[in-house]
């Protein structure tokens, strides 16, 4: 995978909603989406016209660079912008410019890398030095930080907070619903999200089994009771909580009901399993829903880490192996495609519960899915 960096820009229409969606159209179509600085406000630079919006991404593609400017150019067509071979800045609905692919310097018709004269532009420098100024410019050799104060343009460029990006999540009509392995942040991710945009949240009521803590002392004795407490309670709160928010269009939970298949598959014997699939089928077919499954990950070793410091005296009893196992479940199930709707998220390097930053790019994945 190659890392670049990508500028966008807007002063016409609605010009966060066409940043956004051009956003979305990345990640849909040339990769994953790694690093999201601010929004930046300021005049037109080098003509007169409306004041723009800018901001600069990071993306992780495997795509060659002639490959990624002709998708963003493709993005531009898309969404309306028809580029003029006129010399000279007009104002656009969509600005897409590829800045930097890794540390290639490529001067061809049709393809100048690094971006030129970036180094000169604050509207460029001031999102680039938010997400990478350490970045070494390749042809200049100065990092960005360093070009930035540099930089002699007088352009006074305006700073807007970062949760401007996702004032709304866009979840249609459906729940969405975040699975994982034990540890990986599922229920912290949930409530920040129903919290702040006011939705009903489903919590898995885990505590209230009464063969949990029994199961970790003896697992071979109390897996079989186990998950049938957890299959038949998470169906039944699936079915209450949907008819308490029947006149609520979104809705967000900390866990699926895919979850009993991975544990169960883990926990019990080929014979229990058995008669435990056609319990699930069946409570399945009376219960049919909307809704957009996202997968998080962490390694394992950030897992075990959190699973200490949250200090619930029987989890303390939970092997690696254990999580290992799970953690294959979960892969095994996206493979075999239980879900229609459903993506996944690596969580490694993005600390959501004090960093806003990294928060705001996990909502602007999920508007991508």
């Amino acid at each position: 995978m190659n890392k670049v960096y990508i500028s966008l820009g807007s002063n016409v229409g609605d010009r966060l909603k066409e940043i956004r969606e051009a956003i979305v159209r990345i990640q849909k179509n040339i990769g994953i989406l790694t690093d999201l600085s601010s929004l930046y406000e300021n005049q037109a630079w080098g003509f007169e016209g409306p004041d723009f919006l800018n901001a600069c991404i990071g993306v992780q593609t495997d795509f060659t660079p002639h490959e990624l400017l002709k998708k963003l150019l493709k993005i531009e067509h898309q969404m309306g912008r028809i580029r003029s071979l006129k010399i000279g800045y007009k104002s656009r609905n969509i600005d897409l410019d590829l800045l930097f692919f890794e540390d290639q310097v490529i001067n061809n018709e049709g393809l100048v890398l690094p971006h030129p004269r970036l180094e000169l532009r604050k509207f460029i420098l001031s999102p680039m030095c938010e997400i990478a100024p350490d970045f070494l410019h390749p042809r200049l050799g100065k990092s960005l930080f360093n070009l930035s104060r540099l930089c002699m343009d007088k352009l006074q460029v305006r700073k807007i907070p970062l949760k401007e990006w996702s004032k709304d999540l866009l979840i249609k009509e459906q729940i969405l619903v975040f699975e994982g392995n034990i540890g990986v942040g599922k229920t912290s991710l949930a409530q920040k999200i129903a919290s702040d945009y006011q939705l009903p949240i489903l919590l898995e009521n885990y505590s209230q089994n009464p063969y949990l803590e029994k199961f970790y002392d003896q697992p071979e004795r109390f897996a079989f009771p186990l998950e049938n407490y957890f299959l038949e309670d998470r169906f039944r709160q699936f079915n209450q909580f949907l008819k308490a928010a029947a006149g609520e269009k979104k809705a967000v939970a900390d866990h699926s009901l895919l979850k009993s298949l991975v544990f169960a598959k883990i926990n019990l014997s080929s014979i229990h399993f058995e008669a435990f699939i056609k319990d699930f089928e069946r409570l399945s077919a009376e219960l049919v829903f909307k809704q957009k499954v996202i997968f998080l990950y962490k390694p394992i070793e950030k897992l075990i880490e959190q699973i200490k410091n949250r200090g619930r005296n029987y989890e303390q009893k939970i092997t690696q192996d254990y999580l290992e196992k799970i953690e294959m479940g979960y892969k095994n199930l996206q493979k075999e495609g239980f879900s229609s709707s459903q993506q996944s998220i690596d969580l490694s390097d993005l600390d959501f519960v004090h960093d806003e930053m990294a928060y705001q790019i996990i909502l602007q994945r999920i508007k991508a899915f």
